[in-house]
């Protein structure tokens, strides 16, 4: 992290250097001359922090090198303090002529001249510190390249994995059986298979068993077993491989081993492949990292048609999927009654029970390990040693994170954990110690992470990708990496709704509190959050301001408060002109004080899902802002400062009513001046709107209310939107006509488009967009079936119908939407009977029913589709019930993996299993019914 902290501080420098700001001669030298300083110790951080983190694995915290690593970073942020605090009285200096210029000119030379002294203690400060990066000698980035050498990375040896008991592999048996089967037979080729999960899994105990399996040893002439980890040598990886297959060899078919410590590259692989051309052999290979492995490895391993396999174990997706026609077998954390039988043998012995005052406590200490053997095993084996009490058990369920840090029992899975961190490049982790501003267990919709990252200034400028692009591919590398976990998925597979596991939670809050980085702040009040970046508020307000009164605080973020003073947002504001990121999602907040205006450095604003009405005038001179999400709040027209803000990317202006329907915001004129604006919504598209919507030809997201009589100069302008990706066009209400036929040309990248109103047929230029992907429609007036009409737009994956459908039967024909992921059907009111041939949309997983009271019978041929996963019917709780109880439900549904339906009762909205509903006596379900 002091890595990226230096990066920073750089950046902030360049920056500096280039904007248009007179410096004074010497403060421009010296700030030069602090950029070449902070130039020179980055080159040697990265062996820094790894011998920093080397120290905390043997946990040594505290070293020397560990404290030098602390002053790099602290010294880091205080240069990019200076530079924040410099730029920020240079935009407050007055503006004017005569006396106002003079004073202007006297306050710049004053304010440089502080700078000077900044500056002069800055430049002490890293003379010390090169000074003692001297005396440890730290090697170079070009050192560490021209040796030859990988990352250096805490990694301790697996070989405990390999052996664990039988009794405790629990939940891979199926995995096992399937991979060993693969191994002895199939085809002759040589093939690849990749063993793919988060740290912790059991991936290591899986190669293990399978390796050790006396099928698998019969089968093969040879085998071999490598631990490869973060860091090898090409030349040293041959030669343990040459070594293994020596000292595993069966009835000496392999010859009496050479000597290779003097061999080069092409005499080892020459060697391998001379040794195995005519053996049938596997070799595993466990904890691979980086995605150039296969090619360091592939051409000494021969494809000799001996039906050889090799296994990789590994925690990146890109390393498998680095292997040309790669098996992928993907590891699952253990599903809880797996879970629960693990944690039993461990806790209670083999043959052992769980007394039943304990069952509840272990299933809530289960929770937190989402399925991850590696923490049952250390949860399970610290109970084993405590006495069989409810107290000792409940310490253990409310202290998990501590005990991960300290406890010898949890010590392989805090390892585990860790390596996971210690692996990624600094942008990266900056990246993942993100999610330590969000509570545990709480899921984050991407979209927002991504301008939060993009907001803190996490992204790096790229040429040839938008920011959004570039911190779209870290989110994924961190996903790939198995850190991070998806949620949900967009129809198009992206990531819509991410988290992180409740134990590595834990780890990220570790590691943010000691690197400064951010702190969860709970209302207590503590000063040991004087030097954090930023908070994240849970709870309560209470003794914020004043515990972290002298800290630099950057970002900011509400969770979970009910209440908190009228003077709260007034007081933070105003002691903290620094901050870059407010964010009062669904907070208790019904006003922006005018103080908001002065935060200079402020990227991003959110007010979403909260009562504020009006945004305040000085909302205009926020140069900086990236953001301004107003959505679900109650503003309901935008100051005419907005024009100001050129470095608005997203306004996201929908608004909601006092009955909480979406409703349109008022924009001024000059919103055309905005020319990075990337996604606009939702607005009224009056004469001056569409007048500035002509300008902002960047635009990838639009929202518009449509009122009678400028759909052709809508249609115009969005014909001139080249990037566009996304298009929501309503019309006031559903009766009212939608005229958009006159497009000719829709803009070739448009991927999504929702229309409501009242519309006869859909506009052929829908028809002409090979890119689109989601259609959502809610009209009245269609004469034309929609599903007949959308079944060929040849790469739809998700449809979603309301209100569009009038006959009393819905048939889907054979080789209809054949890429079709999910589908929607909501108020279908006239519906009877619902058919699906075979062969009809043959890759649907989700299918949705809403509102469709007429439909009192089972869809007909609902078992021909068999990638279907999700099965939802809403709000028709007597048709379902209905359906369940046919004595075919059981047989067409038995495929479905869940299937749900859900109901008012007792005023709010309940979901159950169809399994539940069908366990009711018709008594009970009844009751139920009446209280719907």
């Amino acid at each position: 992290m002091a890595e990226f902290a230096v990066s920073f501080a750089l950046q902030h420098l360049g920056n500096l250097l280039v904007q248009e700001i007179k410096l004074l001669t010497n403060v421009k030298t010296e700030v030069e001359s602090i950029k070449r300083e902070l130039e020179f110790i980055r080159s040697f951080l990265r062996d820094a922090d790894e011998r920093a983190a080397e120290e905390e694995s043997a946990e040594r915290n505290g070293g020397v090198i560990s404290t030098w690593v602390k002053q790099v970073r602290e010294e880091a942020y205080h240069i990019e303090d200076v530079l924040d605090e410099y730029m920020l009285k240079e935009a407050k200096l007055p503006r004017g002529s005569g006396l106002i210029r003079f004073l202007k000119k006297l306050c710049c030379i004053i304010n440089k001249l502080k700078v000077c002294h900044e500056i002069e203690d800055i430049k002490l400060s890293l003379d010390d510190i090169r000074r003692k990066a001297d005396s440890y000698n730290f090697r170079s980035i070009d050192q560490r390249s021209s040796s030859g050498t990988g990352d250096i990375v805490p990694h301790d040896s697996r070989v405990g994995s390999y052996f664990i008991p039988e009794e405790e592999v629990v939940g891979i048996e199926s995995t096992r059986d399937k991979l060993i089967g693969s191994l002895v037979s199939g085809t002759s080729h040589r093939s690849v298979f990749a063993v793919v999960g988060e740290g912790g899994l059991g991936k290591t105990t899986l190669v293990g068993k399978i390796y050790d399996n006396d099928t698998v040893k019969k089968h093969f002439d040879c085998r071999a077993r490598i631990t490869v980890g973060k860091e090898y040598m090409k030349n040293d990886l041959l030669r343990a491989i040459i070594r293994q297959f020596y000292s595993v060899k069966k009835n000496d078919l392999l010859t009496a081993p050479v000597e290779t410590r003097e061999m080069e590259e092409s005499h080892l692989i020459e060697t391998l492949n001379e040794q195995l051309k005519d053996k049938c052999y596997l070799l595993v290979f466990d904890d691979v990292w980086k995605t150039q492995f296969w090619g360091d490895i592939e051409h000494a391993l021969i494809d000799n048609n001996k039906s050889s396999r090799i296994i990789i174990t590994t925690r990146n997706k890109d390393v498998a999927y680095s292997v040309p026609s790669v098996n992928v077998c993907p590891l699952q954390p253990l599903p809880s009654d797996k879970a629960f039988e693990l944690f039993r043998r461990k806790a209670f012995g083999p043959q052992g029970s769980c007394p039943p005052e304990l069952e509840k406590l272990s299933h809530d200490i289960l929770g937190k390990c989402e399925g991850l053997p590696v923490a049952i095993v250390a949860a399970g084996g610290l109970l084993s040693n405590k006495n069989k009490d409810a107290l000792e058990w409940k310490r253990l369920r409310d202290g998990l994170g501590t005990q991960l840090g300290r406890d010898s029992h949890f010590k392989d899975c805090n390892r585990v954990l860790l390596e996971g961190y210690y692996s990624l490049p600094h942008h990266l982790k900056s990246s993942l110690l993100y999610f330590g501003l969000f509570p545990e267990s709480h899921s984050i919709n991407c979209a927002r992470l991504i301008r939060l990252w993009i907001a803190e200034g996490f992204v790096p400028y790229s040429n040839s990708s938008t920011s959004e692009q570039v911190a779209e591919e870290f989110l994924s590398d961190l996903i790939n990496r198995s850190l991070v976990q998806v949620v949900k998925r967009d129809s198009v597979g992206r990531p819509r709704v991410c988290r992180v596991h409740d134990l590595m939670h834990e780890i990220i809050l570790r590691k943010t509190d000691n690197l400064g980085f951010s702190t969860l702040v709970n209302g207590e009040g503590s000063s040991r959050y004087w030097k954090t970046r930023r908070i994240s508020i849970n709870g309560s307000t209470d003794g914020v301001l004043e515990s972290i009164k002298n800290s630099k605080i950057r970002s900011v973020f509400l969770f979970n408060i009910d209440k908190m003073p009228e003077s709260f947002p007034s007081a933070l504001i105003a002691g903290f002109e620094l901050i870059k990121v407010l964010d009062f999602e669904d907070g208790p907040l019904e006003s922006l004080p005018e103080g908001v205006g002065n935060l200079f450095h402020l990227h991003y604003l959110s007010v979403k899902n909260t009562k504020v009405k009006v945004l305040p005038q000085s909302i205009g001179k926020l140069l900086n802002l990236e953001t301004l999400n107003l959505k679900c709040s109650l503003v309901n027209e935008l100051p005419a400062g907005i024009k100001n803000l050129k470095k608005l990317r997203y306004l996201l202006a929908c608004g909601v009513d006092s009955s909480y329907n979406y409703k349109t915001v008022k924009v001024a004129e000059g919103l055309g001046s905005l020319l990075d604006l990337q996604k606009l919504g939702y607005v009224d598209a009056n004469f001056v709107v569409l007048k500035e919507l002509r300008k902002l030809s960047h635009l990838r997201k639009l929202a518009i209310k449509m009122p009678n009589g400028n759909e052709k100069d809508l249609c115009a302008c969005i014909e001139n939107m080249e990037k566009l990706e996304s298009l929501v066009i309503s019309s006031t209400s559903r009766e009212e006509i939608l005229d958009i036929e006159s497009m000719a040309s829709p803009p070739k990248c448009l991927q999504r488009i929702y229309l409501k109103g009242n519309m006869k047929k859909l506009p052929n230029w829908v028809f002409k967009l090979k890119n689109i992907v989601r259609i959502v429609l809610n009209l009245s007036g269609l004469t034309d079936d929609p599903m007949r009409v959308l079944q060929a737009v040849p790469n739809l994956l998700e449809l979603r119908l309301c209100e569009t459908y009038h006959e009393e039967q819905l048939h889907i024909k054979e080789g209809w939407f054949p890429k079709l992921k999910t589908l929607f059907l909501v108020d279908f009111k006239r519906v009877e009977s619902m058919m699906i041939d075979n062969g009809a949309m043959p890759n649907l997983e989700s299918l949705m029913i809403k509102r469709c009271p007429q439909l009192k019978e089972i869809p007909v041929g609902i078992e021909h589709l068999r990638n279907l996963e999700l099965l939802e019917f809403h709000f028709m709780l007597r048709n379902i019930y209905r359906m369940i109880k046919d004595e075919k439900w059981e047989k067409v549904t038995q495929h479905i993996l869940e299937v749900y339906a859900t109901f008012m009762f007792a005023g709010h909205v309940d979901k159950v299993t169809t399994k539940y509903l069908s366990s009711l006596s018709t008594a009970h379900f009844e009751a139920i019914e009446q209280c719907n």
